[in-house]
């Protein structure tokens, strides 16, 4: 009985560490962030949406005024600020082809002072699909499920309920 009860704790041990692992691989498979640059106060942040737009968000414009965006030297539209002076405009897909990556986005508008602002930045380049390290979890989860197997697996055919050489000897009554 007490053979059955380590072997079944065994078992146990290694279902609980092949789940565990499982969970972390699929925990670690987390989509790629999208490219941006940080943001604050005085920053244009450009982010490319999960539909493959290009989410166009700058910062300390007047609030509710008028804010020009344009793509290089191109009008794309006019946008009014929200009452924190934040202007956020999604640029589809179609216009922004037409200038690659690289390209300038331009917001043209008033400041909180009512000074002319100006703000420019690159369009980043849009994330590539998959590759190989999307990969790796899951080779590092084979290969933890292949070790924790062989120790399993060494643990149950190396018994055969005898005692080493040496200590026979010293033991017997």
């Amino acid at each position: 009985m007490p053979k059955l009860t380590a072997v079944l704790r065994r078992s146990r041990t290694a279902v609980l560490l092949v789940v565990a692992g499982i969970f972390g691989a699929v925990l670690a498979m987390a989509a790629p962030a999208a490219a941006a640059v940080p943001s604050s106060a005085d920053t244009l942040v450009l982010t490319w949406t999960d539909g493959g737009d290009l989410r166009v968000t700058g910062f300390g414009y007047r609030a509710r005024d008028l804010v020009e965006v344009r793509l290089g030297s191109s009008p794309i539209q006019q946008t009014r600020g929200d009452e924190n002076g934040r202007i956020e405009v999604s640029v589809p897909r179609p216009l922004v082809a037409t200038g690659a990556s690289g390209a300038s986005i331009v917001l043209t508008g008033r400041s909180v002072s009512g000074a002319a602002r100006v703000m420019i930045s690159a369009v980043p380049p849009q994330a590539a699909g998959r590759g190989p390290v999307d990969l790796l979890p899951w080779v590092f989860g084979t290969v933890a499920l292949a070790g924790l197997a062989v120790v399993v697996w060494r643990r149950s055919t190396g018994g055969n309920g005898e005692a080493p050489r040496g200590y026979r000897g010293c033991h017997v009554a």
